[in-house]
């Protein structure tokens, strides 16, 4: 299942790019097989990922360290569930 994230983060894009290579390496890159950042200009970004566990996905992001990485770099979005139309 593929999942779209949408948002803003006030510290730059290129932070979030950071983190989510950081966050890849220390295992959310057992349930997320690959991952694209677009920057869209004014700190606006969507992340695009193929996430083969949901369950962890979520949990993962619902972690207090993440919970509170995202408040540190005013970093807030909406996550949205996509499926390929055939």
């Amino acid at each position: 299942m593929n999942m779209c994230i949408h948002g803003t983060i006030s510290t730059g894009v290129e932070t979030l790019r950071a983190r989510v290579e950081y966050n890849m390496a220390r295992g959310a890159g057992e349930f997320c097989s690959e991952w694209k950042l677009s920057d869209f200009g004014n700190n606006e970004f969507v992340w695009i990922g193929n996430i083969t566990d949901m369950d962890s996905m979520g949990a993962f992001l619902s972690t207090d360290e993440e919970v509170q990485w995202d408040k540190d770099n005013g970093c807030i979005y909406k996550i949205y569930m996509m499926s390929e139309m055939s």
